[in-house]
């Protein structure tokens, strides 16, 4: 496996090392239904990016929920 390597730089400021994120459960509205978002915030300028207008979900069908519902 090759050494992994990822760079961020923020599209409106071009900061690369004042990255923050958060996850919201109920972020994103699909055709009506809600699921999680990843956002991450440039330190810099302030903006918010959702990870999904750039990384494809790899399990679309699944839900965060699921994994806190016992």
């Amino acid at each position: 496996m090759a050494r992994a390597r990822l760079h961020l730089i923020c599209g409106n400021c071009g900061c690369n090392d004042m990255w923050g994120y958060r996850i919201e459960p109920q972020g994103t509205d699909i055709d009506g239904e809600l699921f999680p978002a990843v956002y991450l915030s440039c330190g810099n300028c302030h903006t918010l990016h959702d990870l999904s207008d750039t990384a494809k979900n790899s399990n679309p069908g699944q839900r965060l929920s699921s994994h806190n519902e016992g």
